[in-house]
């Protein structure tokens, strides 16, 4: 026999209707304050959990909301799926999902052009957008509600996103490189067009144009980024005039960046500084430590989840929502 507590076993030992439970419980309708807390107080007291198949049949919702990393179709050489960034921001989402009491999928990067089919989600949280990203239309084009974790520049009407702020961080980092002492500040940018990294190299841009200091820019391929880095930072530093500080945008480039530094016999801080658009363990557990742009990948995973939740719910947009970035100060440019 079920002694499971139904939804109008609340509603009886609340003294209200079972619409009124429903609506209470699924934050619609017109409910006061209190009523909501009577609801709230009784559901607790009996145990009651709602049935999620029935609230399936009833809304056409499955419960499940879909989380797409930047990851290449050849998954087994993308090293995307290994950065502490995105494991990061992966393991905070899937919390917040479970707080709501909603599954997290993440979809490997097939169903770009395999479709969604057999895949059952309300919607999706797509990370480090390109321009017009193809992983946003293939939601949109479902009819699934889509949140960006950083701005899709293609679609710059769009207020559902969650960033960091890429610009002012970008120039607080290069402020920092200055106070000590840098003149030749080197920015090594990954070729790829994700709406942070343009975001990136335009506030670079602003910054050297409003200090006079020379434009030095290095694109690194963001596929076996370590060698990458390293190849490029030993050729620069070779040069007759190398930069006396790099800007490493990408976190997968610092452990070449610090190789190349070595190899060279450059001293860090002393003859280089380094810092990184990104910190990570790679810059935590540098040789030495470097100083990095600490994005708070928990923090925009939570609140990208709300903002999914929240447009799941109709409520109108609330976004952009901002998660400010911290300067985390560390050896490899001189900081105690």
């Amino acid at each position: 026999m079920n002694n499971r507590p139904t939804i109008r076993d609340v509603a009886k030992a609340a003294g209200v209707s079972v619409t009124t439970v429903s609506h209470a419980l699924n934050g619609k309708g017109r409910v006061d304050p209190e009523t909501r807390a009577l609801v709230g107080q009784v559901v607790r007291q009996l145990g009651y959990r709602a049935n999620r198949h029935a609230q399936v049949l009833r809304s056409g919702r499955t419960g499940a909301l879909a989380l797409l990393l930047p990851v290449q179709a050849d998954v087994g050489s993308n090293e995307a799926l290994s950065l502490d960034f995105y494991m990061r921001l992966a393991s905070a989402a899937a919390a917040a999902a479970f707080a709501g009491e909603q599954a997290l999928m993440l979809l490997p990067p097939a169903v770009v052009s395999t479709g969604l089919d057999g895949l059952g989600v309300d919607g999706g949280i797509v990370v480090d957008p390109s321009p017009l990203d193809s992983r946003v239309e293939l939601l949109a084009r479902h009819g699934l509600p889509v949140v960006t974790i950083e701005r899709d520049l293609g679609r710059l009407d769009d207020p559902w996103y969650v960033t960091g702020q890429t610009d002012v961080s970008t120039r607080q980092l290069l402020d920092h490189l200055r106070a000590q002492g840098a003149r030749r500040i080197c920015l090594l940018a990954p070729q790829a067009d994700w709406g942070w990294i343009t975001e990136t190299l335009r506030a670079y841009d602003q910054w050297i144009a409003g200090h006079g200091a020379p434009r030095l820019v290095v694109p690194v391929a963001m596929q076996d980024g370590e060698e990458s880095a390293f190849a490029a930072t030993r050729q620069l530093l070779a040069a007759p005039d190398p930069p006396d500080a790099i800007f490493v945008v990408a976190s997968r480039f610092i452990h070449g960046v610090q190789r190349a530094a070595k190899a060279a016999a450059r001293r860090v801080p002393g003859e280089l500084l380094i810092a990184a658009g990104v910190d990570s363990v790679h810059a935590r557990e540098g040789d030495p430590p470097v100083t990095a742009i600490d994005l708070h990948p928990e923090r925009q995973a939570e609140a990208a989840v709300e903002m999914l939740l929240a447009r799941l719910k109709g409520d109108p947009p609330a976004g952009p929502l901002y998660v400010p970035a911290t300067l985390r100060l560390r050896a490899s440019t001189g900081a105690r």
